[in-house]
Parts: structure tokens; C-alpha cells; sequence
């Protein structure tokens, strides 16, 4: 099984992050390797919220659904319909921690099962991990910048 945990401080209020991290239809915003993703069904958040994500690139799209939410601090979603080569399931939790009121640290934790074997293992070790490690910090880097440019768009507007 592969696992990918990651997290990073930002200098943003953990509400703030929140409010971007729990607009699961829109995760493409923030994912750089999503190039569109949309809610399935009447559910736009919460336990049972499906999503689709298409890819970027190779026309590769992935199903998800919401198994766990812990309102203002995670979800955990299930991908478990993929076109995705290699990549057989999928458990990912997204979440933010208040470190002080103006900081906090949001985090990844990624299970995942390949198929093909000892090919797919040795796949993943190579290839899968490594990009999708990459894939996440550039979201954390993403995430920061839209929250950094909401943040001076506050701080420019008339008031």
C-alpha cells in the first residue's frame, strides 16, 4: 500500500483555509492537476458527496465520495472509480489545525493500493509516489497563493 503524508504551516487563519479546503465540488481551483471537477447528485459537501475530477492531461478522470467530515477541521474521501493506470483505491483525508489565531497547518494523508502486483509496487516506487508527493506540495503552494492574494484583495478594497 502506498501512503503519501504531508503538511505545511501557512500564515493564514485556519477558517480562512477551511473555506477553501470544504468546496469539494471545486477542488480544481487548487489541484494542479485537475482541470475540471463537479458534484454528482444533489450533495455539494458532507458524508456521501460525490465528485468527479477530470485530469489534466490523458483524458483520466477519478470518482470520489465522502466518508468522513468533521466540519471547519477535515474530510476523508474514498476514490473508488478511477481510469487512472496503476491506480486501484484510494483513501485521502484533507484537513486544517489552528496553530494561533493568524496560523494554522492544513495536511494530506494518502492511502492508496496500485494494481498490476509487484509491477504496480514497483511502478508506484518509481513513478506514482514521487508525482504525487510533487502534486500535493504544488497544491499546499496553490492553496497558499489564492489564500495570500484573497487576503490583499481584503486588504485594497474601499472600506
Amino acid at each position: 500500500m502506498g501512503q503519501i503524508h504531508l503538511k505545511q504551516t501557512f500564515n493564514h487563519p485556519a477558517d480562512q483555509v477551511w473555506a477553501w479546503l470544504k468546496d469539494y465540488g471545486n477542488i480544481h481551483r487548487i489541484h494542479p492537476m485537475i482541470g475540471h471537477s463537479y458534484i454528482e447528485g444533489e450533495q455539494s459537501c458532507g458524508v456521501g458527496a460525490v465528485r468527479i475530477c477530470e485530469m489534466n492531461m490523458g483524458g483520466f478522470q477519478l470518482k470520489e465520495r465522502v466518508l468522513d467530515w468533521q466540519e471547519n477541521q477535515s474530510y476523508t474521501v474514498d476514490i473508488y472509480e478511477t481510469t487512472m493506470p496503476l491506480m486501484k483505491r484510494s483513501l485521502a483525508t484533507f484537513g486544517v489545525r489552528a496553530i494561533e489565531a493568524e496560523t494554522s497547518e492544513v495536511y494530506i494523508d494518502i492511502e492508496y493500493t496500485t494494481t498490476f502486483g509487484i509491477f504496480g509496487k514497483i511502478m508506484d516506487a518509481l513513478f506514482m509516489n514521487p508525482v504525487m508527493t510533487v502534486m500535493m506540495k504544488r497544491m499546499f503552494r496553490k492553496l497558499d497563493e489564492f489564500l495570500s492574494s484573497s487576503r490583499q484583495q481584503s486588504l485594497d478594497a474601499p472600506g
